[in-house]
């Protein structure tokens, strides 16, 4: 228990000083900068934007959380991501700079490559073959595990937080209702590096022993490591068509937990037996990889949530404070009728509401089948909304979703278009 108290308080210590990392209030402002690119869709759809600092604060607040639970992981594990290299050897860069490099380079073939799963599972095995560059290759995959277990944590708790309702043409071409959830927050993460190795059996961090198994992933010998913080930035983007986004996030948050839980041990085991760093190396970008197409391939072949079709209206999204929210109704709900007048379209229930009735009773179908009625008054002012989003039967405006886009063929499209231009000139 000391232990865990001793390596608590370092992770304390050393993510105070998050408060005066320039970097990482620099990744604050491009993630406000990145929501607030997104409010175009918000306002499309409802008419007004979310709280953008609503959002960035409770982003900040997640992410100092989830930093302080992936510090102390990887405290306690005692992860490095560099073999240790005196300073007579040649060392051409650090083993993170080829990290970032061929991240940088695979989002230009596909934006959501831009992921340490991708890239360090590239380094890892061009390191396990060549023996370059400089990266402890189990240490890179258990640090690719945490960061993927915070993910999971951050999705579970808040990926489906400002979720924005959409309308989008599925595969067969028709058009239903969804949400997209797109979340990004600051994480400030303390790593260790190897400062020099120890004569003896016992390791060290900073200036305090540490008992004899640690750290788990050990380099062949005892090493005295420092502390040291790195801000990162962790996201989510997803959509949710055949559930509501919770469960969608709830969904997903669990499959990543189970792919980072898997790695880690791999990683673990790996800094046993080599033959374990080759497997956690491909299981890093293959099941990534299928955990992406996995849930993608999942929305698009089950049954639409929020389907326009069908008797009644579909309800896609719910106003705080309004009518609807007060009374119960959820997402997903259809509304078959209102005072024993059968609904049909969204127009209907407008029409209906124009006279400003005082009282009202809805019949409603849940997603599950079942029947229920609600009722709902006001004889002060009258009911003019109940404050939903109808799915439309014939929308006039919707969204696309790509599997996303590749900026080098963006620009090589832009270059060819531009010189077949100057051509015909």
């Amino acid at each position: 228990m000391g232990f865990i108290l001793k390596i608590a308080g370092l992770v304390l210590s050393e993510i105070s000083l998050v408060l005066g990392n320039q970097l990482f209030w620099v990744l604050v402002v491009v993630i406000m900068l990145l929501y607030k690119k997104t409010s175009n869709i918000e306002m499309a759809m409802l008419k007004n934007k979310l709280p953008l600092m609503q959002k960035t604060t409770s982003a900040l607040f997640n992410g100092l959380i989830a930093g302080l639970l992936g510090s102390l992981l990887v405290l306690l594990l005692g992860i490095t991501i560099e073999r240790y290299a005196s300073y007579d050897q040649s060392i051409f860069a650090s083993g993170i700079t080829y990290i970032w490099i061929i991240a940088v380079l695979l989002s230009l073939i596909n934006a959501r490559y831009l992921c340490f799963s991708y890239a360090g599972g590239i380094v890892a095995l061009i390191n396990l073959i060549i023996d370059f560059p400089n990266v402890y290759v189990p240490g890179l995959m258990a640090l690719i595990g945490i960061l993927h277990l915070i993910e999971s944590l951050l999705i579970w708790i808040d990926g489906y937080s400002f979720s924005v309702p959409i309308f989008l043409k599925n595969k067969t071409g028709r058009i239903v209702g969804g949400y997209i959830m797109n979340r990004m927050w600051p994480i400030p993460l303390v790593l260790t590096v190897l400062a020099f190795p120890m004569t003896g059996a016992i390791s060290y961090i900073t200036s305090e022993a540490m008992p004899a198994w640690w750290p788990l992933l050990r380099q062949y010998q005892a090493f005295a490591y420092m502390p040291f913080l790195v801000p990162v930035v962790l996201g989510y983007s997803d959509v949710a068509l055949t559930q509501s986004p919770e469960n969608r996030c709830k969904k997903s948050a669990a499959r990543l937990a189970v792919y980072s839980v898997i790695l880690i041990a791999l990683a673990v085991a790996g800094s046993k037996w080599e033959i374990f760093s080759y497997l956690a190396a491909l299981f890093s970008p293959i099941a990534h990889e299928m955990l992406i197409k996995w849930g993608k391939r999942e929305e698009e072949n089950g049954k639409s949530l929020y389907d326009p079709s069908g008797e009644g209206i579909c309800i896609l999204y719910i106003r705080e404070h309004s009518a609807a929210k007060q009374i119960g109704l959820q997402p997903g709900d259809r509304i078959l009728s209102i005072n024993n007048i059968v609904v049909q379209d969204e127009s209907q229930l407008a029409e209906f509401l124009s006279r400003y009735p005082t009282f009202i009773w809805l019949e409603i179908k849940k997603p599950d089948g079942s029947i229920k009625t609600y009722e709902y008054q006001d004889y002060k002012d009258g009911i003019s909304s109940l404050g939903v989003l109808i799915v439309p039967k014939n929308a006039g405006m919707y969204f696309e979703i790509n599997d996303g886009s590749s900026p080098a063929l963006g620009m090589l499209k832009k270059l060819l278009n531009k010189k077949s231009i100057n051509i015909s000139k």
